[in-house]
C-alpha cells in the first residue's frame, strides 16, 4: 500500500465517520425536538382534561340529586299511604256517624 492510498483510504473512512456522526446528531436533534412537542402537547392535554373535569363536575352531581330525589319520592308515597288511610278513616267515621243519625 503506498502512502498516497493510505492517505485517500483515511481521507474515504474520516468521512465516513463524519458523515455518521452527522447523521447521529441530526436524529438527537429530532429526538430532543420531538421531545419538546410532546411534552407541550401533554401540558396542554393536560390542562383540557382538568377544565373538563371541572366542567363536567355538576353532571357528577346529578347522583346525588338523583338520590335526593329517590328519598324525596318515598316520603311523598308515604305520606299519601297515610293520608288515604286518614281520608278512609275519616269517611267510615263519617259513614258510622250518619248511619247513627248524627251530622255533626
Amino acid at each position: 500500500m503506498t502512502d498516497a492510498t493510505l492517505w485517500a483510504s483515511w481521507r474515504l473512512w474520516l468521512g465516513v465517520a463524519a458523515l455518521v456522526v452527522l447523521i447521529a446528531a441530526t436524529l438527537l436533534v429530532v429526538i430532543w425536538l420531538t421531545a419538546r412537542s410532546i411534552l407541550s402537547h401533554a401540558v396542554r392535554a393536560l390542562g383540557a382534561a382538568e377544565k373538563i373535569r371541572e366542567r363536567t363536575q355538576p353532571i357528577w352531581e346529578l347522583q346525588t340529586s338523583n338520590e335526593v330525589a329517590g328519598e324525596l319520592r318515598a316520603t311523598v308515597g308515604a305520606i299519601n299511604e297515610k293520608a288515604t288511610l286518614l281520608a278512609e278513616a275519616l269517611e267510615a267515621h263519617a259513614g258510622t256517624a250518619g248511619a247513627m243519625g248524627g251530622d255533626r
